[in-house]
């Protein structure tokens, strides 16, 4: 048995990212280099590792959201996309998560929740910002942000 769940986006997001926005976006998918920014990188996934001396180490960031090709799990393939559209943008992923990414993703999804078309936003304030199933399961679930905090299902 996996930890695997199949997590699914798909955001409409405002036309005022900015060209920094827009390029941490295009390096969380997998298609751009790394931001420079402290800040963005800290959204990225930073692992710690023992390297050859026994010592521990952090990795570099590394993006959350690019992984392409044949899911190993889930069936079907996996990849990213942000595209811009007549009223912003548009950002669509299919990924497979182990619960150990979802606190890199919080951060990213709470970044991303700002910047998500009005019309998305719930009158409650909430902002449904992706789907997430276990492997397993039949059924996605939804995953909501409110009051600046990821609801996990």
């Amino acid at each position: 048995m996996a930890d695997i769940s199949e997590l699914v986006i798909s955001l409409d997001l405002r036309s005022d990212l900015s060209g920094e926005d827009v390029a941490e976006l295009l390096w969380q998918i997998g298609r751009g280099p790394a931001p420079t920014d402290e800040d963005r990188l800290s959204r990225g996934l930073v692992e710690v590792i023992e390297d050859e001396s026994g010592e521990f180490v952090c990795t570099d960031p590394a993006p959350v959201l690019d992984q392409a090709g044949p899911a190993w799990k889930v069936d079907g393939v996996l990849g990213s996309s942000l595209e811009k559209t007549a009223t912003g943008w548009h950002l669509a992923s299919r990924q497979e998560v182990h619960p150990d990414l979802y606190e890199t993703l919080e951060e990213l999804f709470l970044w991303l929740s700002r910047y998500v078309e009005s019309a998305t936003v719930a009158p409650d304030g909430s902002v449904e910002i992706a789907r997430l199933r276990w492997y397993e399961d039949p059924d996605f679930q939804p995953l909501v942000i409110r009051d600046d905090t990821v609801l996990w299902p």
